[in-house]
């Protein structure tokens, strides 16, 4: 099975501890390529590294994360957003999530 690379996109910084853990300890296929606090520094290095999904926060200071459309002409990787709200699973889905992580 190919690697998958990813970022991980989150405001709190146990949020990113967790979920970067989760995946070392369960995703053997799954690398964390770079971890960041806030959707500017994310889209940075989604540029940089061109990941092949992104976990992405939903509610952050400046932009949320739905906003990543905005930065791109087109998205060339999975988003699986992770959010400790599921009033927002809708709006995930019609941007093309791959999936909604409670």
């Amino acid at each position: 099975m190919k690697p998958i690379n990813c970022v991980i996109v989150d405001d709190e910084e146990s949020a990113r501890d967790i979920l970067e853990n989760l995946l070392i300890n369960f995703c053997d296929d799954v690398t964390v390529v770079a971890k960041c606090k806030d959707l500017e520094s994310g889209v940075e290095s989604i540029k940089q590294v061109e990941p092949d999904v992104v976990f992405l926060d939903i509610e952050m200071p400046r932009y949320a994360g739905f906003e990543i459309v905005r930065f791109f002409d087109s998205i060339s990787f999975d988003i699986i957003f992770v959010t400790a709200y599921d009033r927002y699973a809708l709006k995930a889905f019609e941007i093309s999530a791959l999936d909604y992580l409670l």
